[in-house]
């Protein structure tokens, strides 16, 4: 047992040492605006701390999500040309609201 444990390897988070940083997203449709624009506010104020590079997905080890949360967790976490994050926080709620029609149709 002890030799299978050592080849695991051990996450570890640059800034939190042996803690692993875990952020999940519920679902619920267009309501995913709400931890969107929760989380916009959070990566602002992370910016003015660390520069305006800081993203979320530099705060946690995990991201994850249901529904609409995993929606936002593809978009946060997605990389770019330089394995940086593609979106911002802030690009989520102009998203939504672009967006959700075609995602979330109303029933009628």
């Amino acid at each position: 047992m002890e030799r299978i444990m050592s080849s695991i390897p051990q996450i570890q988070h640059k800034t939190c040492g042996n803690l692993v940083t875990i952020l999940s997203i519920d679902g619920g449709g267009i309501r995913g605006i709400s931890p969107a624009t929760i989380l916009a506010f959070l990566e602002a104020q992370l910016e003015e701390l660390d520069g305006e590079e800081a993203r979320l997905a530099d705060y946690f080890n995990v991201i994850a999500g249901t529904s609409t949360g995993g929606l936002v967790t593809a978009m946060w976490t997605a990389p770019d040309e330089n394995d940086r994050p593609l979106y911002a926080a802030k690009d989520l709620k102009p998203f939504y609201l672009e967006n959700c029609p075609k995602i979330f149709p109303q029933k009628r």
